[in-house]
Parts: structure tokens; sequence; C-alpha cells
């Protein structure tokens, strides 16, 4: 049992945010694999349109497929792009009316996560992970905002970048899988997203990195596909050169084992020489709810790490890639203790540890990188510390990251009780990585 009273069944969610779609998938604690909900009920339809509308004759509003059919019929005044709008922060014009962008999108999420009622209670979620494409410091301020006024039952709600729930998605997959690199390309008609994941054996824990890259030379537009068959035709053979052209250089400079091929514009079935050189000595799947999957993935990994997953570390565009500890003397003797481990997101880095220290006032701080590099070490000098008898100087360290690069350090005087009161003095330093 992973979660939960043996007698009751609890689930993790994973929702996939994306300014276009988005989807919701689910994990209960009795299975081995996530499911994915479908829109209609006995069907493989995923994606939720991400748009809201409201009617122009009542303050009514809609979400998702019924918001596109009111829009189609002319009744309601559309909302679209509310991941954009929300990031953007300005107010959005319905109709006479301005409305506040993060409100919007709460709206929507909260009204898509209704859905769940045909599967499951939300008082039986214990961890909830948000996915999107790109995962900056504005993201995050518009996430806490959302999941703030959703009034969920769980304080376990996470997020991540597309590129680490495709790294949890593999963690679930066959090992054979994981041999050699792994490439997802990601193709909405507009833009190909490929992720390149590398695996590196030669480090414990095996590290995974992930290199992420775009292409627009598959673009067909926003009408889609051409009705005219000759023009269909025509498209059809553009794209199936122009993405094998891009396959073929990137899989010409490394060993690829599996690829996989998401997202709605690879629904056409298009894809006919590269599919032939991507088979050739390659596994190839296709799919459009990997990036929803492997968001429950890491939920339950969040909540109750697998023996498997321990044997990986993520080490995204997000993520720490050191780890950062000090030297302190332990019995007399120098010792190292961890304060920040790599492979956390540099959002939620946060560490606090009391410590005394002795009259030298210098603290070492050990930076070792796991991407390759050497160890160093970084002295934090305690100009004007209070001299006192050994052992009766207490610090309090507290550790955050103002960037994936960058770590602050905060250093206060706590005193020895009522023997030596607190001077309150703070020392700050930031340390580039």
């Amino acid at each position: 049992m992973l979660f939960g009273n043996s007698d009751e069944k609890r689930f993790v969610l994973g929702y996939d945010l994306g300014d276009k779609v988005s989807q919701i998938s689910f994990l209960a604690s009795d299975a081995d694999m996530p499911e994915t909900l479908s829109v209609l009920a006995g069907a493989e339809l995923y994606n939720i349109p991400t748009v809201l509308c409201k009617r122009k004759d009542a303050n009514q509003w809609y979400y998702g497929k019924e918001a596109l059919r009111q829009i189609d019929e002319g009744k309601a005044d559309a909302v679209c792009n509310l991941v954009s709008a929300a990031r953007e922060g300005k107010a959005v014009m319905v109709g006479d009316s301005e409305y506040d962008p993060i409100a919007l999108l709460t709206l929507f999420v909260k009204r898509s996560l209704s859905l769940l009622s045909m599967e499951l209670a939300l008082e039986k979620v214990e961890a909830i992970m948000f996915t999107t494409k790109s995962l900056d410091h504005r993201m995050v301020q518009v996430l806490n905002a959302v999941t703030a006024s959703l009034e969920l039952k769980t304080t376990n709600i996470f997020y991540q970048s597309h590129e680490e729930s495709f790294y949890n998605y593999m963690l679930y997959q066959p090992e054979e899988l994981m041999h050699h690199e792994i490439i997802a390309c990601d193709y909405d008609l507009e833009t190909l997203h490929v992720y390149d994941m590398n695996l590196n054996p030669n480090t414990t824990p095996i590290v995974a990195t992930i290199t992420p890259s775009s292409y627009d030379a598959l673009r067909v537009g926003s009408d889609g596909f051409p009705k005219d068959a000759a023009l269909f035709h025509k498209t059809c053979e553009r794209l199936d050169d122009e993405f094998l052209n891009i396959m073929q250089k990137i899989c010409g400079e490394k060993i690829v084992s599996t690829v996989f091929l998401l997202g709605d514009g690879f629904k056409e079935k298009w894809p006919k020489r590269s599919l032939e050189f991507l088979c050739r000595t390659r596994r190839v799947f296709q799919g459009n709810n990997l990036f929803s999957k492997g968001a429950t993935i890491a939920a339950r990994e969040r909540i109750r790490p697998s023996e498997d997953a321990q044997k990986y570390v993520f080490l995204g565009e997000d993520k720490l890639k050191s780890n950062i500890g000090i030297n302190l003397l332990k019995c007399g003797k120098e010792a190292y203790h961890a304060i920040l481990d790599a492979g956390i997101n540099w959002y939620e880095a946060q560490a606090q540890l009391d410590i005394y220290v002795d009259q030298t006032g210098v603290l070492d701080f050990q930076i070792t990188p796991l991407t390759g590099g050497k160890p160093r070490t970084i002295q934090l000098y305690l100009e004007d510390l209070e001299k006192r008898p050994r052992g009766t100087t207490r610090l309090q360290v507290n550790m955050t990251m103002n960037a994936v690069d960058e770590v602050y350090i905060r250093v206060q005087d706590l005193g020895f009780g009522e023997i030596f009161p607190a001077t309150n003095q703070v020392w700050e330093q930031v340390i580039d990585l």
C-alpha cells in the first residue's frame, strides 16, 4: 500500500495546464499506472480546451468544449489564451467588462476539476501536481495565486515543467527503454517541441538531464490541415520531409532508443518516411497524455518516493545542480553537514539550521556540482562577531535561492540564552553557482 488507510482508496492528480488544451490524469493508491480523464465517457478524448466564455445575454460562464460550442453559435464572448493572459497580468475585456486574468484562469481550473466527479471525490485526493510547458518565477506566482483560490482539501500541491513530467513518466516505464537517449516530440500544428533525455550511468544516483529545443518549420496555421485533397497531400509531404530532416539531425549525433510522438499535430498520420527512419532501430510510441501522466507519477513520488525513483536524480532547467553543505566541528572533528541537495526545484529550495561556531568568524560552505566541475569552498566572514567562550555562539543559518544559479544565505546571531543575549546581528551573502 502506498498511502492512505488500507481500507480506503486514495488518489493523486496530474494537471497539465496548457494555453490551448489541458488534461487531468489520476492515479489510485491500488493502481500501478495513471489513467487520464476523458471528457466523454467511454472515449479517449483527453483534451479539455483551455477556453472560457460568457453568455452575451446573461452572467453565465462555460468552459472547455461547451464554451467552444457557445462561441461557435455566436451566443457568447470568448476568453482564450488563459495561461498567457494570467502570466501577463493585464485585465481582460469580456464583452463590456474587465476581468482579472488570474481569476479567469482559476475559474477554468475549478470548473475542469469538477469533471473528476465522474471518477473520484476531490476530498480523496492526497496530492496534485500542475505541469506547464515552462515554469519560471512568474508562472510559479500565477499557479500560487490560482491554487490558493481553489480551496483544495490537500496541502500537497506542487508544480513542475513538461520536461520534468517527461522524466517522471519514464520512471514508470520498462527499464529496457532507458538504456540510451529518449526523445519526446510534442507537436501542436504550430511548433515542434523536442525533449532530448540523457541518462549518465556513471554517476550515483544516475543523473538525468533533458535538452529542450523547438522548431517552427512544421507550422501549418490556425486553420489546420487544408480541406482540399491535393493541398492536404502536399502539406503532409512537406511536414514529413521537414520532420525527417530534424530527426535525422538529432538522431545522427547520438544513440536514441525510444521516441514519443505527442500532441494533436501527429493525429493525421502524415509521418511516413520519417516514421520509417525512426522505427529502424528504435521503439516509437504515439499519444498525447504523457505530460499529465508524468505529473501524476510525480505527485505520488513527492509523497511516497519509490525505491526505483531514488536511483535517479533529474537536473532540469529549474533544478539545483549542486549539493550544498557546510563544514562543522562535531565531537572535535570536522564533518560535512548537508543543507540543500541537488535535484530540488530552485523556487522550493529552503533550509534552516542552528549551529555553534568558534571564534574564527568564518563559515565554510561546500558546493559540489553533479554535472561535472570541481567542488569548491565558499567562505562567509562573520565580521564583528561578538567574542564569547567556546560553545556559546549560536547562529541560525537560512538558505534559499533567488534563481536557479543564485543561493542566498542569511546568518543571524541567536546568543546563548540569558547568559549571552542575542545581538540579532545579521550577515548575508549571495553565492553564484
